[in-house]
Parts: C-alpha cells; structure tokens; sequence
C-alpha cells in the first residue's frame, strides 16, 4: 500500500473498479519461476535438488501469490459496500474473485507440472503439497468472507428499494386504472438490479461458486421480499398487483437457474394467490399442491393481510 500511494481510511474506497491483478504480470513471474525451476533441475546435484526446488517455490508465493494475488483480495474486500448501502452499491469484488481464481490456478498449474517432478521423491513433497493447500484455504476463506458481504450488500439494497419506493397504496388502489401498469414501479427498480447483478455473477465466477452465489443471494432476496409483502393490507385490485410483482420477482429469479430458489418464489406466489381467493375456496388452495407441508402461521400470514380477513371472519378457515 505504501508503495502505491494508497491510504485505506475508515471510509469505503473502491479505487474506480480497479481490481489490482493482471495476468500479463501473472504469466510474466509464472515464465521466470519456469526457467529458474529448468536451471535447478539442469545445474542442481540430486542432494540439494529438492531443497532448492522448494526455495524457488517460496519466492513465487512470496511474490505472485501473496503479494500480487492475495494483496488484491484483501483490497477487493475492503472495498465491498456495506450491508445496508445509501446508494445502489458497486461491488466489483466478483471481477476480484474471477480473476484471482484465474491466476491462482495458473500457479496451482506450475506448482504441479514444473515443481512436483523435483521434489516428488524427498521429504521436501509432502512440504510443499502442504505450503499450496495453506494458500489455498486462506484464499477460499477470504474469498468465501467477501461473496458473503458482497451478497449482503445487494440484499440490503433491495430492502433498501422496497422500504422507499413502495408506498402503503400500492396495493389498495381505488379503481382499476392502475391494472395497465402490470407491476409497482419498485418492483421494477428491484427486478433491473438484480438482473444487473446476476449478469454480473454469471461473467465473473465459474462452476461451484456461481451456484453456490446464486444459492446464497437467492434465498436472501426471498427472504427480503417475503418479510416486505408483509407489512400490507391488500385489497382484491392490490392483490392481482401483488401477485403481478411476485410473477416478476420470480420470472428474473429463473435466470439464476437454481432449482432451490425457484421453488421458494413458486412458493411465495402461491401464497399471494390466498390474497385473492374467495373466502369458501380458502381451505381447499392452502392444502393444494403448491402449499402443501408449508406451516398453518405462514399461511394464517398471509391470510390476515386481505382486507376482508375480519369482516368475512377467515380467522378460523384453517381449524
């Protein structure tokens, strides 16, 4: 850091997108260890081969993994958002984590196929097998640190959308005009963000972490919305509303591809669709397919968010 002019304060720097890795400087430190482990396996007798394969080795975590790669992490995490952002959040700890999963393959690649063959049969194996899996895990683990906050951020910001752009009469509107519009306006704003942000997913990480992002991130925003639609009365119009912005949610969540997550939001529909049933029909759809095993208080939830629950006296259609 003293070397680059940067001063990392208490506030929350994220130095423009710039992600501190390069491949270009990868391949280069990746091409001079190649050569040097070729020299030590030319020059070096049989007894200070290994020895000397290992102090190669040091060099290039010192140099390419710590320095260059796990550096690059640790500026990345301190430059996730917080948890609760003001503002739509900017997390280019994603583009962090694909390209530091790119180089450290490439060392992973080295290791195997130029080191190993010169240390395969001295003690100096079992050292240096043990050196990488160390490297590997701190990594994973910072990694796993930052997709954690990362997710965070972007869930906190959906909350953060819903508590300001969705208003109490959203769902109780008084005619039928509002039917042409299809969904509330926060709803849109919150399907753009996160179709933004699963884009962003699916370009930067590969295999298991994409998977287990979407995972994490999807059960999060299902959580987030769940507790929203909560906290109104719908009307019979403010329920076709609800069940339209659900419809959304759940058409954008299909993208993340995740069979978990897509069953929660089919959930969630289906219990939007207990806010406009009619009363007689309540028992028989809350027992049907989609909601079956679901507990009767999440049910009972919902119920009690029409506006009839009282005056068509739905208190007791569950007993």
């Amino acid at each position: 850091m003293t070397k680059t002019g940067i001063n990392i304060g208490p506030t929350i720097e994220n130095y423009g997108g710039e992600t501190f890795l390069s491949q270009e400087v990868t391949i280069s430190i990746l091409q001079e260890s190649k050569n040097a482990f070729k020299r030590c396996h030319v020059l070096c007798t049989h007894s200070d081969l290994a020895g000397n394969a290992e102090k190669i080795l040091c060099v290039l975590i010192q140099y390419l993994v710590l320095e260059h790669i796990d550096y690059a992490v640790e500026l990345g995490l301190q430059a996730i958002p917080l948890p609760d952002p003001k503002s739509q959040p900017e997390i280019y700890f994603f583009d962090v984590v694909g390209q530091a999963n790119t180089l450290f393959h490439l060392f992973e690649k080295q290791f195997q196929d130029s080191l190993i063959p010169l240390v395969l049969s001295s003690p100096k194996h079992s050292l240096c097998l043990q050196k990488r899996r160390q490297l590997r895990e701190q990594l994973e683990g910072k990694i796993d640190t930052g997709l954690d906050r990362a997710v965070a951020a972007v869930a906190g910001w959906v909350r953060n959308i819903l508590s300001a752009e969705q208003k109490k009469t959203d769902f109780k509107p008084e005619d039928d005009s509002v039917l042409g519009q299809m969904n509330t306006p926060a709803c849109a704003k919150v399907v753009k963000f996160i179709s933004s942000i699963a884009q962003t997913i699916h370009s930067y990480l590969d295999g298991k972490n994409v998977e287990v992002v979407l995972t994490d991130l999807g059960t999060r925003l299902h959580r987030v919305i769940f507790d929203h639609l909560q906290q109104f009365q719908y009307n019979s119009l403010g329920a076709m509303l609800v069940i339209c912005d659900v419809n959304e949610y759940r058409r954008s969540i299909k993208d993340f591809k995740i069979p978990l997550v897509l069953e929660l939001f089919e959930k969630l529909h289906a219990l939007c669709n207990l806010l406009v049933v009619v009363p007689d029909n309540l028992k028989q759809v809350c027992s049907g397919e989609q909601l079956v095993g679901l507990d009767k208080s999440v049910l009972m939830g919902f119920i009690q968010l029409r506006y009839d629950f009282r005056t068509a006296k739905l208190a007791n259609v569950l007993k």
